[in-house]
């Protein structure tokens, strides 16, 4: 539509407004921006060389897209904008130099699918995300949030919501090997990453990844994907990281040359044959940043993964808390693993092995296969044990549907509260009724919880600050008390009779042989269950 150029002076703010199907743009008279407006699709150029322009963009549209080129540094403001791109990234910034995103208020972009962009944001430079407010964005083509070279989190800013993409949640890096200039950074705010085809995010072309602050949530699912994953190295100082992963062969964490775990919460939890919790990857080519070692100096880490082994004509990948090509060392932090399933793995290690007190391993025999149910639900969970509230190192829960495992918990405490999250998975949107069972690490005895709830898909049960409460008696003071749930109900007679069913010296219920079926029989059938070692 129109197009002009003019001059600037520094601190000038270019301003978009869209409305629907159109945009209008307001350029100060001494900008050196061009500008095109097609509709709701709108081009800015800068010519500038020395001056710092601010972009500001406001309102909503279903049908637009703003694309910004220059050869210096800017500022994005993104005010509340809503775009909806039908043509192909709702943001393109095509400038090689670093971005300040601003987040001012609540923002939302999509791109349109199927078309050839990189992401629904991209930049061709670094952006540097700031400010107090909150990001949607949804890459309905390929990756939600792109950039060329690094991106960073700023300790200011808000939150950035990838709602879902058809690739990586946030993709960086391109082409540079050996190139530091490629990584993404957090240092603070909040980053929630779910439903993503490919990676949460992945710094790539020997990319790394570094996380010093802030809360970090992904939650992803499909064949061959990574909650994190670095090219290069991967290091996480502080902040709290919680990764759920669901698929073959999937990893929570995938460094291709060395993890270090400095410090802050790390939770992760990987569900799928083949998954690993951690990978530590040796690279066969030589570079300045090789490695493959996995090194935990001071992390919060809890690894629950779930699986079994898959076989193929030329390998067999292996279900494994922590895999790592070359050393493994802990010298400070907390580290459990636990392996669900008779086919899942601690952690194993090719190099040298180093660990301190504090590196707790444990395996329970429960497993499922969750990319075989098409529902799920989050239940936030609690535990008590004759009462008490239980020591949580001591126990795992899962949900069961019959005999059927559905889901085991992975439990955290963060500011003062303590909860199991778990997902429960089921082919049935409603209906099924879910229990629990505890198990108990140092016993192996299986214990049933007294409480039940109904399966809703998408559903949530409890809160972490308020958990669906789990309870289980393994203290039996009461004679008959076969199910050990503190009262002598139907399921105690259920045990005696299935015990008499498998016995093989009764005949017809007459246990003592007089001819008739008494109170006699009874207590001779809890004494032949006794005597065969029950309690």
């Amino acid at each position: 539509m129109s197009a002009q150029t003019l001059r600037a002076a520094e601190g000038d703010t270019i301003r978009v407004a869209f409305s629907d199907a159109s945009a209008e743009v307001t350029i100060p008279s001494t900008a050196s921006v061009k500008s095109t407006v097609n509709g709701a699709n709108v081009t800015l150029i800068s010519s500038t060389t020395s001056e710092e322009y601010v972009y500001d963009v406001s309102g909503t549209t279903t049908a637009g897209s703003l694309i910004i080129s220059g050869d210096y540094k800017l500022t994005l403001r993104l005010n509340g904008v809503n775009i909806q791109s039908q043509k192909g990234a709702a943001i393109d910034v095509e400038c090689g130099k670093r971005i300040a995103v601003e987040l001012v208020g609540t923002s939302t972009l999509a791109d349109a699918a199927g078309g050839s962009q990189k992401a629904a944001f991209y930049t061709t430079g670094h952006p540097e995300f700031s400010g107090s407010g909150t990001l949607n964005v949804t890459g309905n083509t390929k990756h939600a949030i792109g950039a060329k070279e690094y991106l960073e989190v700023k300790k200011t800013v808000g939150t950035i919501n990838v709602l879902s993409a058809v690739g990586d949640g946030i993709h960086c890096g391109k082409g540079k090997v050996n190139n530091e200039n490629n990584y993404f950074k957090m240092n603070g705010g909040i980053v929630n990453i779910m439903n993503v085809g490919g990676d949460g995010i992945d710094s790539d072309d020997y990319g790394t990844i570094l996380i010093k602050g802030g809360s970090l949530n992904l939650n992803i699912s499909g064949t061959d994907v990574d909650g994190l994953k670095a090219d290069s190295t991967l290091t996480i100082e502080g902040g709290s990281v919680n990764i759920t992963v669901t698929g073959q062969e999937s990893a929570g964490i995938r460094s291709c040359y060395a993890c270090h775990f400095n410090g802050g919460n790390v939770n992760i939890d990987v569900q799928g044959d083949g998954a690993k919790g951690i990978k530590g990857k040796k690279q066969t080519v030589k570079t300045v940043n090789n490695g493959g070692s996995v090194y935990l100096n001071g992390t919060e880490l809890d690894i629950l993964v779930s699986g079994g082994t898959i076989f193929t004509a030329t390998d067999t990948t292996k279900c494994m808390g922590i895999s790592v090509d070359a050393d493994l060392v802990h010298t400070a932090g907390s580290v459990c693993i636990l392996a669900c399933g008779a086919e899942a793995y601690t952690y194993n290690v090719k190099g040298a092995e180093t660990l301190a007190d504090s590196f707790v391993t444990t395996s329970i025999p429960w497993t499922y296969t969750p990319y075989a149910y098409q529902h799920d639900m989050t239940a936030y969970v609690s535990l008590t044990v004759n009462g008490d509230e239980a020591d949580y190192s001591n126990y795992a829960v899962g949900a069961f549907v019959g005999d059927e495992c559905r889901g085991v918990a992975s439990f955290t405490t963060q500011e003062g509260y303590t909860w199991g999250e778990m997902r429960i998975r089921s082919n049935e949107s409603t209906g099924e009724t879910v229990s629990f069972k505890a198990y108990d690490l140092t016993t192996g005895e299986t214990y049933d919880c007294a409480e039940t709830i109904d399966f809703v898909s998408l559903g949530v049960e409890g809160l972490p600050s308020s958990p669906f409460a789990l309870s289980i008696t393994t203290e039996v003071s009461l004679i008959g008390d076969l199910d050990k749930d503190g009262s002598i109900t139907i399921n105690d007679v259920t045990i005696l009779i299935g015990y008499y069913l498998d016995s093989e010296f009764v005949e017809d219920g007459d246990l003592d042989g007089d001819g008739e079926i008494t109170i006699n029989d009874v207590t001779t059938l809890i004494e032949i269950y006794l005597s065969a070692g029950g309690e």
